[in-house]
């Protein structure tokens, strides 16, 4: 009876150690694939081709199933000269990946009329770019701003 209580303890002990010695195993991260261009290189390349006004450029970077490519330049020239639109520089302050979508947050700078005044004045704002996959590329799909 004595040794069936030794081999009973020797056992208690053993399974505490394997349930506790090692601790719990961290849970796997499956690596995410890279894709390239990355969402914040999308957003800055997208950024310098409108400041550029290469508007046929910035189109590349853009998911738009509403316009095609010349629409697209037609209405993004309308907007920078009806607005008087010119970007003075931009930094971007962070990039979230979730799975199949991503999120860029910029700081803009730029000049643009007044829609009270009619006068030119400069604007230093924070815009979210929010970003999906499209045959395995990464495509603005909306632009807001988010704070003025």
């Amino acid at each position: 009876m004595q040794r069936f209580r030794n081999h009973v303890a020797v056992l208690i002990v053993f399974m505490a150690l394997l349930s506790c010695g090692g601790g719990k195993a961290e849970p796997i991260i499956p690596e995410r694939k890279a894709i390239e261009p990355s969402p914040t290189k999308v957003v800055e390349e997208f950024l310098k081709a409108i400041k550029d006004e290469k508007f046929e450029k910035a189109f590349q970077y853009v998911y738009a199933p509403y316009s095609d490519k010349e629409g697209y330049i037609i209405q993004m020239q309308n907007t920078v000269k009806d607005n008087q639109l010119t970007i003075l520089n931009y930094r971007i302050l962070g990039t979230q990946i979730f799975d199949r979508t991503a999120i860029v947050v910029v700081e803009l700078n730029q000049k643009v009329k007044s829609p009270q005044t009619g006068q030119i004045v400069e604007l230093l704002q924070n815009s979210q770019y929010d970003l999906g996959l499209f045959d395995e590329k990464w495509k603005i799909t909306s632009g807001n701003c988010i704070k003025n």
